[in-house]
């Protein structure tokens, strides 16, 4: 008797843990979601002032435009890369203690989409557009500013700005449990774009 009330109390206690783990989890995402949302119109912002500063001058403009221009287009990526480092801090400090980076071999998105629950399966696919919104926005406008600028002058802020890039996808994988194929690949596609672009001016 004594051992059929304990496995009673024993089963109730983890059916009770699964939501409770389920609920965290999920306000983790949420979280996650609100503070992307935030940091993609504070790039947008940045991204509008640049685009304004570039929108005069053109790849044939003098060296003497394109020189005053740079310390501005670079004090708004400066900003960008401030508002991820923010915003990846922010993110860091959802993740539980005891939490470790997720790799391929142990879970991918398809793994997580077909365990999660459809709300679950919502939030981290709205999670993933975030991130490929943000970084689209970002490298657009960057690219653009290579084409007019040059890149000599912009590379002093584009390496933290990357740098920053990725430490956000790490902090999202870190709290969501997940490993974000689809926005890594569109990170280092547009790495790669940008890279034979510049080669080739």
């Amino acid at each position: 008797m004594r051992f059929s009330n304990f496995f009673i109390f024993a089963l109730s206690g983890a059916s009770l843990a699964t939501p409770i783990a389920q609920e965290k989890r999920q306000s983790a995402e949420t979280s996650v979601q609100t503070l992307l949302t935030d940091l993609y119109t504070t790039v947008q912002i940045y991204t509008g002032a640049i685009n304004a500063t570039l929108a005069p001058l053109s790849p044939s403009s003098s060296i003497l435009e394109k020189t005053a221009a740079i310390p501005e287009v670079g004090v708004h990526i400066s900003k960008i890369t401030a508002a991820i480092t923010s915003t990846t801090a922010s993110i860091k400090e959802l993740a539980p203690a005891n939490a470790t980076q997720p790799t391929l071999s142990s879970r991918s998105d398809s793994d997580v989409i077909e365990i999660a629950q459809p709300k679950e399966k919502r939030q981290l696919i709205a999670v993933g557009a975030l991130l490929a919104l943000i970084i689209v926005e970002i490298f657009a406008t960057i690219t653009a500013a290579v084409a007019i600028l040059g890149l000599a002058g912009l590379l002093v802020f584009l390496n933290p700005l990357t740098s920053a890039l990725s430490l956000l996808i790490l902090a999202v994988q870190l709290v969501l449990d997940v490993v974000l194929v689809g926005v890594i690949a569109l990170l280092n596609s547009l790495l790669t774009a940008l890279a034979l672009g510049v080669s080739g001016l």
